[in-house]
């Protein structure tokens, strides 16, 4: 073989040289592609989580949770539509029954194709629960594991201690027996009793194991579901708390009145009552408000918020047996004659209403207390998942056109 010469030599040097900065450049670009790939894995799943979105004294809550209360908010959402168009076409699905639910269902689907929407409306939401948080932990209050337990398993109906459970099988009775029917078998024709069903640890436990994969599927954690439970029974403590003051009893006013569409009118009656005639007959004659005008305009007792500011201010204003001045309102004016003032219990909804009222003059109070630092960037982090199914959506169209379709049948994990 032939010695090589320079010039081969200076060549062969070359090629090598060139094949060492390939090898070095492609090691390079899949260093970096490798990188890359594997900064986005790190930011998504690393340091995205933690980046916090709205923090409070030593709370914080942070981009997964946010992103996660979204998507269960989200899947509640679709959840509702979905009850609404059972609920309609249990009804019969005409178009004059989709006028009940139009307006609700639209807002909620516009709201679904609107993410920031949905996203604004949870981080406002978050914004008081990390208020609640703080508070709760100067107030003293603790919320275990057990205690989430607790009410996990009561939401899904079972109760350790035993507490029977709506769910009911069916058991034929016995007649006893007789000279033809000397076994005493049971009679198939008699009336069936019901007897409770057993919900048992395990078929609990199946259940909610079953949840939690629905959940999951959405990107929805059991920490997230635990989280939202505890908040929950926060709220319900501070506002047993701060409502402890709200008295079950309150002055109350038993009132009728006559209703007519002008001050003339008004003061006709005032004249003719002055005059001596018959309220309850005056009602009948006079009064547009056919809810009551037979019976003598009688609205029975009340408390305050029960009705309009001026009827209102009115109404506790006389003494019993008094008739008021013509009262104008929104509906017209009113002519009113009380018939009894006392203090009474509230029912049940108007004591609930006074307990939510000081719940939130309580609340707003602290709002204006505190200032929870809310990341400016909130919006980045705001998922559009899971959407509403696009047959849900075709439906609910074709219903507004009068041209319905089928129903959709997407399972929920209800």
């Amino acid at each position: 073989m032939p010695p090589h010469n320079k010039k081969f030599l200076a060549q062969k040097e070359r090629e090598d040289r060139q094949k060492r900065i390939i090898i070095i450049t492609t090691i390079s670009v899949l260093v970096i592609v490798f990188g890359l790939v594997a900064y986005g894995v790190i930011d998504r799943f690393v340091l995205t989580p933690k980046v916090t979105i709205i923090e409070l004294e030593d709370e914080e809550i942070t981009a997964d949770q946010f992103e996660q209360q979204i998507r269960w908010r989200r899947r509640n959402m679709i959840m509702d539509i979905d009850q609404m168009l059972t609920t309609f076409q249990q009804l019969g699905g005409t178009p004059e029954i989709f006028g009940y639910f139009e307006q609700q269902l639209m807002l909620a689907v516009t709201s679904l194709q609107q993410p920031l929407m949905v996203g604004q409306e949870v981080l406002n939401g978050l914004t008081q629960d990390i208020i609640l948080k703080v508070e709760a932990e100067k107030m003293g209050i603790v919320v275990d594991d057990a205690r989430i337990d607790q009410e996990i398993e009561e939401a899904f109906g079972y109760f350790a201690g035993g507490t029977p459970t709506p769910a009911v099988t069916l058991a034929p009775t016995s007649t006893p027996a007789t000279s033809d029917d000397q076994d005493g078998e049971p009679d198939p024709t008699a009336t069936p009793l019901l007897q409770p069903t057993e919900y048992t640890e395990e078929f609990f436990e199946n259940n909610f194991e079953e949840f939690l994969l629905s959940v999951k599927d959405i990107g929805v954690s059991e920490e997230t579901i635990r989280d939202i439970i505890e908040i929950t029974i926060i709220r319900e403590e501070i506002i047993e708390i701060v409502s402890a003051e709200v008295a079950e009893e309150a002055e109350h006013v038993w009132i009728r009145h006559i209703l007519v569409a002008d001050v003339d009118t008004a003061n006709e009656v005032v004249e003719k009552l002055a005059a001596g005639e018959d309220f309850v007959d005056l009602a009948l004659e006079y009064s547009l408000d056919t809810s009551n005008n037979e019976n003598g305009g009688d609205l029975d007792w009340f408390s305050r918020g029960a009705m309009v500011d001026p009827f209102e201010e009115a109404a506790f204003a006389l003494e019993v047996g008094e008739i008021s001045d013509p009262v104008q309102t929104d509906f017209g004016w009113h002519i009113l004659e009380s018939l009894g003032k006392d203090d009474l219990l509230l029912d049940p909804s108007a004591y609930e209403q006074l307990r939510n009222q000081a719940y939130g003059d309580w609340l707003s109070e602290k709002e204006t207390l505190y200032q929870p630092i809310v990341n400016e960037k909130w919006s980045e982090y705001v998922p559009s998942e899971p959407a509403l199914p696009q047959d849900y959506l075709a439906y609910i169209q074709s219903i507004s056109l009068d041209q319905p379709e089928l129903p959709p049948d997407v399972p929920t994990d209800e």
